[in-house]
């Protein structure tokens, strides 16, 4: 929540880094930061799976779907597909690359988490925007992240030790010498000295802060109101024709 889809660029872009921070913790900023010092677009699978183009939200769906049940070789190999073929034209997520996580202090990060979970955790929200052609899937999308929490920390959503399990998980995955912890709130040095590009003379940025996330929701929010007060005066007028 809180910055729009990107749009890769040519075939073949290098892929340099791999962003597995967990959600609020500063990742979106972060994201905001490689596409400056990388020249190029990064691929954020959150946003992409919820708000990009009909096809790659597709694609995500099945990442989702499959990620959890891959048993075999072919299905390997089509999981492995997948994933290329969204992020090709991408710098960063996912590749042969360093791996960078974003990560802060475990009680700020809850709090954080705590109010995003409070807006996309409510009961009445995939019915509101039910008719918003994008987040039709929301519901599709909620059901499979839960399977994938279950499938990789034996639980359904993000709790409290969320981020102590999924910086552990990745420590165990991920060879040390390519992987890297980094603060958003550090700002530019710690970061360029990872990448082992200049630092750049602009500000550092900030992205999806709180209010942005709130302000998000509010905005799809009012418009799935809207498209249900739009469909329930076509069902009205559908009606009163119908009697007439």
């Amino acid at each position: 929540m809180g910055q729009g889809p990107s749009l890769p660029g040519p075939p073949g872009t290098r892929f340099r880094v791999i962003g597995a921070g967990m959600s609020r913790t500063g990742a979106k900023t972060f994201n905001e930061a490689l596409t400056i010092l990388l020249d190029g677009p990064v691929h954020d699978s959150g946003i992409q799976s919820l708000g990009g183009p009909i096809n790659w939200m597709k694609a995500w769906l099945d990442i989702l779907e499959l990620a959890p049940e891959t048993r075999t070789f072919s299905e390997q190999k089509k999981l492995t597909w997948l994933i290329s073929e969204v992020l090709d034209g991408y710098v960063a997520t996912m590749d042969y690359a360093i791996v960078i996580v974003t990560t802060r202090d475990k009680k700020s990060w809850w709090k954080s988490m705590s109010y995003l979970n409070s807006l996309m955790g409510t009961w009445y929200l995939p019915l509101v925007v039910l008719w918003l052609h994008k987040t039709q899937s929301y519901g599709v999308w909620r059901n499979r992240f839960h399977r994938i929490m279950k499938w990789r920390y034996i639980q359904e959503k993000i709790e409290e030790d969320t981020l102590r399990k999924h910086e552990e998980h990745t420590r165990q995955v991920v060879h040390l010498e390519k992987l890297f912890f980094y603060e958003a709130g550090q700002g530019w040095e710690p970061l360029c000295k990872i990448l082992n590009v200049p630092v750049p003379d602009r500000p550092f940025p900030h992205n999806n802060s709180k209010s942005d996330a709130a302000q998000v929701f509010r905005d799809h929010t009012i418009a799935g109101l809207l498209c249900w007060v739009f469909v329930l005066m076509l069902f009205s007028w559908f009606v009163r024709c119908w009697l007439l």
